[in-house]
């Protein structure tokens, strides 16, 4: 998938996922994101050892969640609503391509229970369960 402007509302700088390498919508997303020196999140950090703040690779699970869905998010409002089980292995620093796998877990209530894990060649950076609301 090309369009990842035209599916998700995220714009930079906080659009967090560059390519969309699978797509099975409704069950597993694979895509990619190559953390750049130029990433505004990592001038600050931290100072000589840049890198990407955790909470970021969560961000980064809940954008490529969205692809979960068949139809364009694009001008919806989605929020993440819920983080489980969240486990940070390994960091990640520019230069890396991450891989961002997600999968459906169900939907509740208006929530989408998407369970994602970021690889760094073979290395699961960070694994957890999200739950992401649509409004």
């Amino acid at each position: 998938m090309t369009d990842i402007p035209g599916h998700l509302p995220h714009r930079y700088p906080f659009l967090l996922v560059d390519r969309v390498l699978e797509r099975e919508p409704g069950v597993r997303v694979l895509a990619e994101k190559l953390v750049t020196f130029g990433e505004p999140y990592l001038q600050g950090h931290f100072e000589g050892r840049p890198l990407v703040p955790g909470v970021l690779l969560l961000e980064m699970l809940a954008q490529a969640g969205g692809f979960l869905e068949a139809e364009s998010l694009h001008g919806a409002a989605i929020f993440l609503a819920g983080v489980q089980d969240a486990r940070f292995k390994a960091p990640a620093f520019p230069g890396d391509r991450l891989r961002l796998e997600v999968s459906a877990e169900g939907s509740f209530g208006g929530l989408m229970k998407v369970k994602g894990t970021v690889r760094c060649e073979d290395r699961d950076l960070c694994t957890a369960t999200l739950l992401v609301k649509r409004l």
